[in-house]
């Protein structure tokens, strides 16, 4: 496996990336001088025996959490001369304005303070010296090799200064004595500088402050099995090559220094996977995701087939998928910095052998994990209960901060919920006889669902509360914030901008989600406004009111046309005219050829007719005839006239054609008849 440290170090921020096999696998990011490790001289400022803990003043805003079980006996310049025994209560160990010796060994983190302990550790590359610990020589477990922990521990035994307890680190894997007695030595000159400080200090007080971020990972990460160092800070670069001179001369050449254009974490990816790491779900490579929601007391993580719907069976879907989420989990702890208690819940199993599977995947995969982990047995319902050493901060927590409107929630009253329950505490304020006008401001969207459509909800509610009601949107609110402002009449002509009927007004803010057909909605310094016909573009629009109520308004656009009906008798654009063509319109369109031909038939055989009746007596009296058209046979004597039906509503006249206008065909019939009666 290949693996890489990339180092981004600025002025306001230093950022560490650890790469394995070109994929993020770690990250730690620093703001602020590191309080973990560092020690203090500090004073005791308060001693529970109810909680078996005290409070001591180091100095920062907010005093430092002491157990007692981190608490030992101290001699008179506060440093601890010998552990307590357990039975021992924090009385016994402790009194108020005695001054102490403190070790962070958790920063402050979700509004409480840090959290200390009086058994000093000397952390260094290869040993980590126990000061006032009972005599006791430890060897890392990351060192299987028994013949190699025996070798080592032979060594700690020889190397142990009195009063004091050694551990063996891991990097010390293959490491002579004499490698060990260097180490050793730094750490016992630092401790004498810390007591010297400790006799002459008063408290509070900083002894000693801790490795930044950069040489921290150096002292600790930086070991043989790293392949690559690489910095972009020249400053950094130049103290991180010094410092490896002295504690690891051989991994000097790995040291490279980054001169590229491009950032050094574009260049290595690692800016996206940042953005990645601030998300709650997170998707698996098959389609499954995970989802990580963190809390106060502890972080939950359930575990999703998602899009994965596998190929074979469901229990062989749920096992992959278990198995790719118990990989990537483990890589997610130690990329977000989770600590605390941690419950994950894997997709039931109904196989033993598959649960036992899942289990020691995920164990294998921790192994690779820095901070110290504890996991319990996966249960048949596939939770896991586990706990991760806490040093501070997540990376969640140090790179964001709770949402000040659903306060860390993560989720809000809708707009409607709010305007009800404004509307209810309305009615609770309207029950009291002096209220007499009320003011209420809100977000858009909630005085919008408050206003209501065409502002009938506002009006209503003012009317049942018999008082005048003014809604009007502030923009810099909050969805669930808003104000109630009872007042006088006098008081809310001077507070509250009123309109009438004529006034000009100009569009400030347009609400695309408020549009109704063609209008459009907006405010205007909070008053809520309905454009007839919309606009172009809304905003800065001058509007004209047509309607005006105290939280709503109705207008137009100044100097808009609005748009006229047509004329009666005007036929509407692309319709045919009614009725025959006036003089010197054009004819309506002829139609197709059948029609035209059946046309001359019928033409033909009505001049036959016509010439055969026109010896017809002159008693018959002939109807007058429009111009244009052939004259209409006479009707018998005796008979009634008949007269034209006027054509059905429904149905629409036919255009007159382009020929001179011929008789009816009801017309013909009846004299066709009358003339063979005649004969």
């Amino acid at each position: 496996m290949r693996k890489e440290i990339v180092v981004n170090a600025d002025d306001l921020e230093s950022r560490v990336a650890i790469l394995e096999d070109g994929q993020l696998a770690e990250l730690t990011v620093e703001r602020e001088p590191r309080m973990v490790g560092s020690i203090y001289k500090a004073r005791v400022v308060s001693v529970l025996p109810g909680m078996d803990a005290a409070f001591a003043d180091i100095g920062l805003p907010k005093n430092v959490f002491l157990c007692a079980d981190d608490v030992g006996f101290v001699n008179r310049d506060g440093i601890t001369a010998a552990p307590a025994p357990r039975s021992a209560s924090i009385s016994e160990r402790l009194k108020e304005n005695q001054e102490v010796v403190v070790q962070i060994v958790r920063a402050p983190v979700a509004g409480k303070g840090a959290r200390a302990t009086t058994r000093l550790a000397l952390p260094g590359r290869y040993l980590v010296v126990m000061l006032a610990e009972s005599s006791h020589v430890g060897v890392s477990r990351r060192i299987e090799d028994r013949k190699e922990r025996d070798r080592l521990r032979k060594i700690g035994e020889r190397l142990r200064p009195k009063g004091a307890s050694i551990i063996i680190r891991t990097e010390a894997e293959g490491r002579g004595k004499q490698d060990l007695a260097a180490d050793m030595k730094v750490l016992l000159d630092l401790r004498d500088r810390i007591m010297k400080k400790a006799a002459s200090a008063r408290a509070p007080a900083l002894l000693h402050q801790d490795l930044t971020l950069t040489y921290q990972v150096i002292r600790d990460a930086f070991t043989d099995d790293v392949q690559t160092l690489v910095i972009d800070s020249k400053s950094v670069y130049d103290s991180a090559v010094e410092l490896v001179k002295l504690i690891a001369p051989r991994l000097r050449r790995r040291i490279k220094r980054y001169r590229g254009k491009l950032p050094i974490f574009h260049k290595y990816d690692i800016e996206g996977e940042i953005d990645r790491l601030l998300r709650r779900r997170v998707w698996l490579q098959a389609g499954s995701h995970i989802s990580i929601d963190q809390a106060e007391a502890f972080t939950a993580i359930d575990v999703n087939t998602g899009r994965y719907t596998g190929s074979t069976g469901l229990a062989d879907t749920i096992l992959r998928t278990n198995l790719e989420a118990a990989d990537e989990i483990a890589r997610q702890l130690r990329l977000r910095d989770v600590g605390g208690i941690i419950v994950i819940d894997f997709i039931d199993m109904d196989r033993s052998r598959h649960r036992q599977r899942v289990m020691k995947a995920f164990e294998e995969a921790l192994k690779r994990d820095r901070q110290k982990t504890k996991i319990l047995h996966l249960s048949p319902l596939g939770l896991i209960e586990m706990t991760r050493k806490r040093r501070g901060e997540s990376l969640i927590g140090l790179l964001t901060e709770t949402c000040p409107f659903c306060a860390g929630l993560g989720r809000m009253r809708r707009p409607l919920t709010v305007a009800l329950k404004i509307e209810r505490e309305l009615c609770r304020l309207a029950a009291d006889d002096k209220l007499k006008a009320v003011l209420v401001r809100a977000t858009p969207s909630v005085a919008g669902a408050l206003i209501g459509e065409g502002g009938q909800r506002a009006a209503a509610l003012g009317k049942r509360m018999e008082v005048p009601l003014y809604v009007r949107a502030d923009h810099g609110m909050g969805v669930e914030d808003h104000e109630i402002l009872p007042m006088t009449p006098a008081e809310a002509t001077s507070a509250v901008k009123t309109y009438s009927e004529g006034d000009e007004l100009v569009v400030d803010r347009f609400d695309p989600d408020g549009a109704a057909g063609e209008d459009a909605f907006g405010w205007a310094e909070g008053y809520r406004v309905q454009i007839d016909g919309g606009a172009p573009s809304p905003d800065g629009q001058t509007i004209v009111l047509t309607t005006a109520d105290p939280s709503f308004g109705r207008g137009r656009v100044k100097g808009a046309r609005t748009k006229a009906a047509p004329p009666k008798g005007r036929q509407a654009k692309g319709t045919p005219p009614k009725g025959p063509p006036a003089k010197g319109e054009p004819a309506a369109p002829k139609r197709g050829r059948q029609s035209q031909g059946k046309s001359r038939r019928r033409s033909s055989g009505r001049r036959t007719r016509s010439r055969r009746d026109s010896k017809a007596p002159e008693s018959v009296a002939a109807k007058p005839q429009p111009t244009g058209s052939p004259p209409k046979r006479p009707q018998p004597t005796g008979s009634p006239p008949r007269l034209p039906q006027a054509p059905p509503p429904s149905k629409p006249p036919e255009p007159a054609p382009s020929a001179p206008a011929k008789k009816p065909g009801l017309l013909r019939r009846g004299a066709r008849r009358l003339a063979r009666a005649r004969r």
